[in-house]
């Protein structure tokens, strides 16, 4: 397998949630205690990038829609968007109890698997992602935040590829 640059790496991770081909959920940890999911936002609904008030970027999308699913035990999000790399879409599954969610994804020809854990601080998903690019190891945490009375999804991302760290954020308005 050749080398990839870190450019690359990173660009192949932004886009990673846009090119999921599949989903699978492996038990890894206990669900939740009960009652724990009652303090959780509900993402539901059709977001819309706000480029008015998303961090402008190279490796942030021009256009992007997300439609969230979400029930007590998972969220499933249908992405369409548009970056520098073309336009892309994706649907990715991810358990809400405590469970590793994996995402295979194809780059270039080459299969490469997305491990995601959710975990929550107060109302907000964190999900914490893995994945290895040839013998490159790439890492993401992504923070999901609800504002404007719940009118607005905040997406902070920092992602660790290739000894680099980057920093992003999105916002998305819902639509009615």
């Amino acid at each position: 397998m050749r080398t990839l640059s870190a450019t690359l790496l990173l660009s192949m991770l932004v886009a990673t949630p846009a090119v999921a081909s599949r989903a699978q959920t492996t038990k890894v940890a206990p669900a939740p205690a009960a009652g724990t999911s009652a303090a959780r936002s509900d993402f539901s609904g059709t977001w819309v990038l706000d480029t008015a008030r998303t961090e402008k970027g190279q490796m942030v999308p021009t256009q992007m829609t997300l439609k969230i699913a979400q029930t007590a035990n998972g969220i499933t999000v249908d992405r369409d968007q548009t970056n520098q790399m073309g336009q892309s879409t994706a649907s990715l599954k991810y358990a809400l109890d405590g469970t590793t969610s994996t995402n295979q994804l194809n780059f270039g020809g080459n299969p490469v698997d997305i491990s995601t854990v959710v975990s929550w601080e107060g109302p907000s998903p964190v999900l914490t992602s893995s994945m290895k690019f040839g013998d490159n190891d790439a890492h993401s945490v992504e923070k999901w935040s609800l504002g404007d009375g719940g009118k607005s999804l905040t997406i902070d991302r920092k992602v660790d590829v290739g000894g680099q760290s980057f920093s992003s954020k999105v916002v998305l308005v819902k639509q009615q």
